[in-house]
């Protein structure tokens, strides 16, 4: 029979209970699995239709979780930093290659102070060091070596406290950021001055780029009750920072052949730099030369002198009256 027939026979009325059978009419009965059927697929419609309607969705198949060797259930992209940046203890593979070289050594300017007498103040004094490059270049090594190394004239000292390391130098536009381990706040007015000024020449000279310097103890301002440090410090007057005469030559504890060769650095009135070489307490020879008036120049000289151990010293005039200064002297042997 066909679900789509317009019209039904008439169903036979049930009898009265116990006066005629009560059965379904078959017609009627192979109508019910399609009638369930149709109801099914009406009631799917009608819930897809709700659910359309509420903006809901098909439920979607359950998602799966990765997890990974460790354990860890991912929450998002990697974040594992790449095996180069990774941090921890890497065995290096045996060395291929032969043996790097010996540390570089360099000849670099260092400064030095010495108390002269009868001159306000400290002045300061070069001497050129035969010094092993330190990795972190030739400013650093010349200043660490400012603090560290015990000059080669012991007339001359440093300002700085011991175990003073330099921990960076960093240079911007001309201008190096000194960062160390202590300053020498301590000092007079005069002394400190002097120990700004070392370090201040000592760093300028190994790099002449450079034109200024902020100093920095573990990098803040040092404490002075002197100076205000905040700022870049630069090179003064030299006329008042430097000694106006110190002597290039001999090198202290040099021996020579003679003649000696004397050279000097230096200032003084008209340029004139008088020179004499004591053998003891004796006078043995005597000569000058002229440097610069108002400014500093190098001049030099030759004195002969027998095998002996000599003291050579150097002397401004005060260009008044016959009265010297003493600013440097050197102890040699002529051999």
């Amino acid at each position: 029979m066909s679900f789509d027939q317009p019209h039904l026979p008439p169903t036979p009325p049930l009898g009265p209970e116990g006066t005629g059978p009560h059965e379904i009419d078959p017609r009627r009965r192979s109508l019910g699995p399609l009638i369930a059927a149709v109801a099914v697929v009406v009631i799917g419609l009608t819930a897809f239709i709700i659910l359309r309607a509420q903006g809901g969705a098909a439920p979607t198949a359950t998602p799966t979780v990765t997890v990974t060797s460790s354990g860890q259930v991912p929450t998002g992209p990697s974040t594992r930093p790449p095996s180069s940046s990774r941090t921890g203890t890497v065995t290096p593979a045996p060395a291929t290659t032969a043996p790097s070289a010996p540390a570089e050594s360099v000849l670099l300017p260092v400064y030095y102070v010495d108390e002269v007498s009868g001159v306000a103040g400290p002045r300061l004094y070069r001497e050129f060091r035969s010094l092993t490059l330190m990795p972190a270049g030739k400013v650093a090594t010349a200043l660490q070596a400012m603090i560290s190394l015990p000059p080669s004239d012991p007339d001359y000292a440093t300002l700085w406290p011991a175990g003073t390391l330099v921990k960076g130098i960093a240079v911007t536009a001309g201008v190096a950021t000194v960062d160390l381990t202590a300053y020498p706040s301590s000092l007079g007015s005069g002394s400190e001055a002097a120990a700004v000024s070392q370090l201040v020449y000592t760093v300028t000279a190994a790099d002449p780029s450079i034109t200024g310097v902020k100093v920095r103890v573990n990098g803040a301002v040092p404490p002075s009750g002197h100076l205000d440090l905040t700022g870049v410090q630069s090179r003064g007057n030299p006329l008042d920072d430097l000694a106006n005469v110190w002597i290039l030559a001999p090198t202290q504890g040099l021996s020579t052949g003679s003649p000696v060769t004397v050279k000097v650095y230096g200032t003084g009135f008209e340029g004139n730099v008088p020179l004499k070489v004591f053998r003891g307490a004796t006078e043995v020879a005597s000569t000058q030369v002229t440097t610069m008036m108002g400014g500093f120049a190098e001049a030099q000289t030759t004195i002969t002198l027998p095998p002996g151990t000599y003291e050579l010293r150097a002397y401004n005039d005060n260009g008044m009256d016959a009265t010297l200064q003493l600013w440097d002297s050197k102890t040699f042997t002529v051999t």
